[in-house]
C-alpha cells in the first residue's frame, strides 16, 4: 500500500484531476447513452449532445494560476459572482458546442438514412 501511495505522490495533482474528470465524464456519458437510446430518436440524441456539451466544453479559468477548465464551472462561477461577461462567454461556448453537435448529428442521420435506403435498393432484385 505504501508503494502505491508513493507512486501517486510522484504524479502531478493536475494530471490526476484531469484524468479522473475525463474518466468520470466518459462513464456518465456512457450511462446516459444507455438511457438515451431508449428515448425517441431525436430527443435521445439531443439530450446526449447537451450532456456532452455541459460536461466537456473547455474554457480557460481566470486568475494567477489559470488553466483549462470545464465551461460549466466558469458559468456557475459567473452566476455566483454576478459577472455577466463570464456568464455569457461560458454560455456561448457551451451553446456553440451544442449547435455543432446538432449539425453533426443531423448530417449523420442524413448519411445513415441514405445508406439504409441504398442498402434496401441494392438488395431488392428485379422481377
Amino acid at each position: 500500500m505504501n508503494s502505491f501511495l508513493a507512486l501517486l505522490d510522484s504524479i502531478p495533482e493536475d494530471s490526476i484531476a484531469i484524468t479522473v474528470y475525463l474518466l468520470g465524464s466518459v462513464i456518465m456519458l456512457w450511462s446516459w447513452y444507455a438511457i438515451a437510446k431508449r428515448l425517441p430518436k431525436p430527443f435521445g440524441g439531443i439530450t446526449w449532445i447537451m450532456g456532452f456539451a455541459i460536461l466537456l466544453t473547455p474554457t480557460v479559468s481566470e486568475g494567477n494560476n489559470a488553466s483549462i477548465a470545464p465551461a460549466i464551472f466558469g458559468l456557475l462561477f459567473g452566476v455566483l459572482t454576478k459577472e455577466n461577461a463570464l456568464v455569457w462567454s461560458n454560455a456561448s461556448l457551451i451553446l456553440f458546442v451544442v449547435g455543432l453537435g446538432l449539425v453533426v448529428g443531423y448530417l449523420w442521420s442524413q448519411y445513415t438514412a441514405k445508406k439504409a435506403k441504398f442498402a434496401v435498393n441494392k438488395n431488392s432484385s428485379p422481377l
